[in-house]
């Protein structure tokens, strides 16, 4: 990995997650801000990123290739063989690209790219703002130990990083990068109760949100299955039949979204 003065970001496409990111990438020093180049086809976004976070734009892809030693590409999936295709030839040995686009397998990159270029596919999560992310994440075939060593380092920032088998980032996308939207409404519903209730607004989202991520520390920690740790708790009155209906059917349609745009994004 080089110095902190050296290390080079760039990011193809400049949406949701990149912002998410890059907030990250500069709140934990790991890059300078003058060190993150952004392209993006609307200008009205970039003037954002840089006016938020003070770093480099620009409308041209070609630019953003050549700058950084990690490329990230966070472009629609429906976009990624353009991107590739007309910027491969640019592209050096030494730079890594990371791809944060769903359902685009390795293979697409490594058969539309000229050469063999390292490549690494990440499952974004919008926890990763805080440095507190789960990113799973698979390696392409020509990565060398340095520069797996160098993902490791910088997927650390965002949070908990993974590494698991290809076949599984589908599966994987359901339940991270789509995860939190099945616990946003009832931290929701908790809070509003609350205050309904006349506690104040801070006291209730302090007291849910220690209560949730606490809850996942104690399974994590222990190593114990929900089901026993319930039994702690003398009084339970969720319908669990009915969460656990609600939470399957929820990351059933997730994966098969993901694995239908898998489909169409590959034909």
């Amino acid at each position: 990995m080089k110095n902190l003065e050296e290390r080079k970001i760039s990011f193809i496409g400049g949406g949701i997650i990149a912002g998410v990111f890059i907030e990250q990438l500069i709140k934990s020093g790991f890059v300078f801000q003058s060190n993150i180049l952004v392209s993006d086809i609307k200008q009205e976004r970039l003037d954002e990123l840089k006016n938020k976070y003070s770093v480099q734009v620009t409308q041209n892809n070609e630019d953003a290739v050549k700058f950084g030693d990690f490329i990230f590409i966070a472009v629609p999936p429906p976009q990624v063989k353009t991107v590739l295709s007309e910027n491969c030839k640019m592209i050096r040995a030494d730079q890594i690209l990371i791809s944060l686009a769903a359902a685009i397998p390795l293979w697409i990159f490594e058969s539309v790219l000229c050469k063999d270029v390292a490549t690494v596919r990440v499952v974004p999560n919008t926890p990763s703002q805080i440095g507190k992310g789960a990113n799973p994440y698979c390696l392409g075939k020509y990565l060398t130990e340095q520069q797996i060593n160098d993902v490791e380092e910088l997927l650390s920032v965002f949070g908990l990083a993974v590494k698991i088998d290809e076949s599984q980032m589908n599966l994987a996308t359901a339940l991270s990068a789509v995860g939190p939207t099945y616990f946003f409404p009832a931290i929701k519903a908790m809070k509003d109760f609350a205050i309904s209730k006349g506690m104040n607004e801070k006291e209730a989202v302090d007291i849910i949100s220690q209560t949730i991520s606490g809850t996942a520390d104690l399974v994590k920690e222990t190593g114990k299955d929900p089901d026993e740790l319930k039994l702690m708790i003398g009084t339970r009155t969720i319908d669990e039949v009915a969460v656990k209906d609600i939470y399957t059917k929820a990351i059933e349609e997730a994966l098969s979204k993901v694995n239908h745009a898998t489909q169409k994004l590959t034909e």
